[in-house]
Formats: structure tokens, sequence, C-alpha cells
């Protein structure tokens, strides 16, 4: 083997190992991946580089408790150097905003606050993992946002199509942007998976799922825009499930399309997740959690 060939072939070698490597690899606990270059960072390190203005999105997967106590983490390293903050929660649909600004202003209970939004037939998860987020913005009077629609909006949109819904009765959402191909193939595989198995395809079907994706990623965007327009020099941070953020076909991408690219996307690792779905467009960011479902916090710090 020739002096030349050996060389190409350790730098072939080391190309594909880099493509391979964020693959092939999971999360370090406690520390931050950063899926574009592959580096890993302490928390302090990448929430100190953080920008102070902008969105924020936090992903969760719902019923994993590690996950809000990173969220309330976050928000509390990123709120010690920008107090001009606003929550956007995807749990209120946005018929529920005098309720959350009640509580802010402390005029109500957490009993009464989860009558009054219906949490155990609107969200139904485990209040008590959202709870600390909660007390830490009443505490700090950090203005909280409703992001969501209704579930009766959503069902219709199933049922009937978005096209087919009257404007004044689309709880002032406008037209979502069109998906990008890779959306497309994402929904394209969770439809199928929820369907039985046969050959044929329901397309009637899939194209009312998809608008209904597109719907609840609209709704999130346009309320988190809205914010941003009203004050651009304010820190967003939205939480909501990390499948409206992954790979920025969800919400940033509607996001873009209002106008507000300022926008970084953290996700929390999660068993649910694949070391082999990381590639370079999954996030900005990805933290390890699992020492956090054993940690108590205490939200009155």
């Amino acid at each position: 083997m020739t002096k030349s060939t050996l060389v190409f072939l350790l730098l072939i070698t080391g190309y594909l190992s880099s493509q391979t490597t964020l693959a092939s690899q999971c999360v370090p606990d406690g520390q931050w991946l950063l899926p574009e270059s592959g580096n890993i960072l302490n928390q302090y390190e990448f929430l100190d580089q953080m920008p102070l203005e902008g969105v924020v999105l936090l992903g969760e997967h719902h019923a994993n408790s590690a996950h809000h106590k990173w969220q309330l983490e976050t928000i509390k390293s990123l709120h010690k150097n920008q107090p001009n903050m606003t929550i956007g929660l995807e749990m209120f649909p946005r018929r529920t905003q005098p309720i959350l600004d009640q509580w802010i202003r402390g005029e109500i209970d957490k009993y009464q606050f989860v009558e009054l939004t219906e949490w155990n037939t609107i969200w139904s998860f485990s209040f008590d993992d959202y709870l600390p987020i909660l007390v830490y913005a009443q505490n700090n009077q950090i203005p909280l946002i409703a992001l969501n629609v209704s579930r009766k909006l959503l069902d219709r949109v199933r049922e009937s199509g978005w096209h087919r819904i009257p404007i004044n009765e689309r709880e002032g959402i406008g037209n979502p942007a069109r998906p990008s191909r890779a959306y497309a193939q994402t929904l394209a595989v969770s439809f199928k998976r929820h369907q039985p198995q046969t050959r044929t395809i329901d397309k009637v079907g899939f194209k009312r799922f998809v608008q209904k994706q597109l719907l609840w990623d609209r709704a999130m965007a346009e309320g988190i825009a809205n914010a941003y327009k009203r004050d651009s020099k304010q820190l967003i941070i939205s939480l909501m499930g990390s499948w409206h953020i992954i790979g920025g076909h969800g919400v940033p991408y509607q996001l873009d399309d209002l106008g507000v690219n300022s926008v970084t996307k953290l996700i929390p690792w999660d068993d649910n997740l694949s070391c082999d779905s990381i590639d370079r467009q999954f996030s900005d960011a990805i933290f390890g959690t699992t020492y956090l479902q054993t940690m108590n916090l205490d939200v009155f710090n």
C-alpha cells in the first residue's frame, strides 16, 4: 500500500467516523450535546452563552418528570440574566388566558387553577410536575401565555378538514405554512403507525392528520410570534412536546414563516428517542436529564 493510499484511507475513515459519531452515542448525563458540531458542554458553559432576547423552545416528554425539572432549572438560570421574560405553555388553550393571568396575580390557588383550566380533562398529565414552574413564574411575576387551541377545533380539523371550517370559527389562527417534505415524511410514518395494517392508505385521513398537526404547530407559533412582536427585547421561553421542535419542522418552521427566526431549540433526552435519530438538524442542543429523576428541587429558592 502506497503512502498516498494510506493517507486517503485514513482521511475517508475519519470522515465516515465523524458522520456516524452523533448516531452512535447518547447524550451525557447532566451535559449538553450540540448536534451540529458534536461538542459537549456542561450545563453552565452552554447557558452562559445563550441569547438574552428572542425565542427559546424547551421540549418535553409530557409524562417525564425529569424533563419538567430540567425546564424549571433552565428557566431559573436564564431568568437570572434576563428578567424580561415570558413563558409560553402548550398545555393551555387560548381561552384559559384570563386564568393564567389570575394565577400570576395570586388571585387563585392551585386547586382553583386546576378546576378553572380543566386540567384533568384538557391535559391530564401530572399537575405536580408542572406546578413548580407555575409557582416560580408567580413568585417572579413572569407572564404566562396560553399557546394552544381547543380540542374541539383540533377534532373538527380531523373530521372535516381545515378549509371547511369558517374563518370566524378558527380561534384566530391563520393558514399554516405548507410542511416541508421532511416533515410530511415524518408525519406519514406517525400516521401509518397508528393505522390498521392494510395495503391501502387513507389519503383523506392522512391529509386531515397533517392539517391537524400543522394547526397545532401554527397556533403555538402565532402565540409566540405575537408576544415577540410586542416586545422583541424579551426572552420568550416556550414549553411544548419535543416532537413539535425536533428537526425544526414544527413550531420553528411556522415561526420562520411568521418572520421570527431568532429561535433556539433545546431538547431533553428521553428513552423514547433513539441515538440514531440525532443528526445536525435535530436541535440546537440536547441535555441529558437522567440524574434529575431522583432530584428534589426547591421552587422557592
